[in-house]
Formats: C-alpha cells, sequence, structure tokens
C-alpha cells in the first residue's frame, strides 16, 4: 500500500514538473506604449519582449508564417504587447533546448492570457518550394544572439533567423506588410538552426532600366538556395477564439 501511494506520489510529481517545464514561472502581458520600442531578450531565466502584435506571437510560438495563420480578431496584427516572464529553474541550458522549451511556454502563455485557441487545417494550393541547390546552401551560421531583421525594397537583412522566418519574409500576405513573391513559400530546405543572411535582387527586372538580379537568380547566387513552383498541402493555423489579455 505504501509502495502503490508512493509510486503515485512519484508520477504525480513528476507530471507537475513536466507542467512546470513548459510554462512561465511569473508572466506579465500589458499593452505596448505607442512609439515605444519593439524587441525581444531570452537567458536562462527571464525572456521579454516588446511591441509585439499576437499575430507575432503565434508565429514565434508555432514556428509558423502569417499567412499559414487563419481567423482571428481585427486587432490580431493591430495592437502591440509588451511581456516579460520568469522561466522556470529547470529549464534546459543549452540554446536550442532553451528556445524550444520558450515556444511552448509561450504557446501556454497565448492560451491563458489570451485565451487562444486553435486548430489545424490542410489545404492544396500553389506555391514555391525553397530547396538547396546542388551547389550545396551559402547560408552562415549565426554569429548573433539575437534575431533581428531588416527590409527594404530589393534588400533583406536577417540575424539568428531560423529557415521559418525566412520563407516568412520571401511572403507576406499585403495585410501584413510587402512580399517578395507572389505565393507562398514552403521550407523544403531541411536547414535546421539560426542563420545570418543578406539578400539584394531588383524588385522588378522588367523595368528596361533595371540593373541586377531578380529575386530567383540572387537567391541561387548569394544563397545557395532556390525557388520551385509547385501545388502543395500546407497546414494552417486556424484561430477558433481570442480575446485581449486580462489585467495583470
Amino acid at each position: 500500500m505504501r509502495l502503490a501511494l508512493a509510486a503515485a506520489l512519484l508520477i504525480t510529481a513528476n507530471q507537475a514538473s513536466a507542467q512546470s517545464l513548459h510554462t512561465f514561472e511569473v508572466s506579465s502581458v500589458k499593452p505596448s506604449r505607442p512609439g515605444g520600442p519593439s524587441g525581444s531578450s531570452l537567458d536562462a531565466s527571464h525572456f521579454s519582449c516588446s511591441g509585439i502584435t499576437l499575430l507575432g506571437l503565434i508565429m514565434s510560438a508555432y514556428r509558423i508564417p502569417a499567412w499559414r495563420v487563419s481567423g482571428g480578431p481585427p486587432w490580431l496584427s493591430t495592437e502591440s504587447w509588451d511581456i516579460a516572464a520568469t522561466l522556470p529553474p529547470n529549464v534546459p541550458t543549452d540554446k536550442e533546448s532553451l528556445e524550444h522549451e520558450v515556444e511552448l511556454m509561450l504557446q501556454a502563455l497565448v492560451a491563458d492570457r489570451f485565451d487562444l485557441s486553435t486548430h489545424r487545417e490542410t489545404r492544396d494550393q500553389p506555391t514555391y518550394a525553397l530547396v538547396v541547390t546542388s551547389g550545396g546552401s551559402k547560408l552562415k551560421t549565426s554569429a548573433a544572439s539575437t534575431y533581428s531583421a531588416k527590409r527594404g525594397s530589393g534588400h533583406l537583412e536577417l540575424h539568428h533567423a531560423t529557415m521559418a522566418a525566412f520563407v516568412s519574409y520571401l511572403y507576406t500576405p499585403q495585410a501584413y506588410g510587402p512580399q517578395a513573391v507572389d505565393r507562398p513559400v514552403v521550407d523544403l530546405t531541411g536547414l535546421t538552426g539560426f542563420f545570418d543572411l543578406t539578400l539584394d535582387w531588383v524588385p522588378d527586372s522588367s523595368q528596361p532600366d533595371a540593373s541586377g538580379p531578380s529575386l530567383f537568380t540572387a537567391l541561387q547566387e548569394q544563397t545557395g538556395l532556390r525557388l520551385e513552383p509547385r501545388k502543395s498541402a500546407v497546414e494552417f493555423l486556424i484561430i477558433d477564439r481570442s480575446v485581449r489579455p486580462r489585467e495583470n
């Protein structure tokens, strides 16, 4: 009897420990100050971000580009939030595992604080597949410790970025900003980790006075990657419900 009770208590303790591993110990969610800064930081004990929309949180939590998120309230991509959170003491210390755990914690946070509920749905549609050329990838492993992005007409510069982040900049629905290509991009490179990359191209190479490579040519020459037209079965994250977070 005592052994059975002890075993039951041990299982309960292990379940509680596993659950706590995927939730922040303490978190604060507040509306961003108009015109305030934006950015994020992460170490072994704290996570914070400022000026981030719920769409941005969902993209970070699920490693999913904006075009694969469907539904949601009108303020999904317009209202910004500041988040400060303390991590539990038992999180992994290596960088990749830590960032994965924070993604799971963000999923729990948006479910709790924004009352977010979702489901997944697969749809067939025209896409570009991002693949590695026969010559191999030219991307360099990131030397930066935090993610940053700079985008302009015919210019994209990313630091500490995943392939998911890269493809989200190649195709972004017009509601969320300018796009580089005319259809969604699916990452089939098989590349994992974080990269620094700079990409320069002529936005409209059909113009008579255009001088420089098209995006498709620049992509191959500068990154060793290629876009292939395909029809793909794409999984979407459908937002069923979300509300503005409660006051802390």
